[in-house]
């Protein structure tokens, strides 16, 4: 049977910058630019969300939380819209990894690497 991915990231890290600040400077670094927006929408109920409203090579991007200590989640996903064949296995491929390896050393963010280390998601080495 054919494989389909489903590729999935959920990225915590820490900034001061508002929501807003810190979707230009992660839009600069792995989306082109591309604005986010729909902070008005409440996608994510009584929690702060913004997104893309565009499919990226497939991929949903969303930034959630409140900042300061609690932090944010960037999370990249298959894009809603994407059609599974009906012929094919979903699997599930994370790319926290990848994501974090793109964002490493961004001024105004910090991945926080505690986190992602006890998920097993990356190896770090001194």
């Amino acid at each position: 049977m054919k494989k389909y991915p489903y590729f999935s990231c959920s990225l915590p890290v820490i900034s001061e910058k508002n929501i807003i600040d810190l979707a230009g400077i992660i839009s600069s670094k792995i989306a082109g630019n591309i604005p986010f927006e729909g902070l008005e929408e409440f996608i994510y109920d009584e929690v702060p969300a913004i997104y893309i409203n565009s499919n990226i090579l497939g991929f949903e991007v969303i930034i959630k939380g409140y900042g300061g200590e609690k932090g944010y989640f960037l999370e990249v996903n298959s894009h809603p819209s994407n059609n599974e064949p009906e012929d094919a296995d979903e699997i599930e491929i994370d790319i926290t990894r990848y994501i974090a390896s793109l964002l490493e050393g961004t001024t105004g963010l910090k991945i926080k690497y505690e986190e992602i280390k006890s998920e097993d998601y990356i190896s770090i080495t001194d």
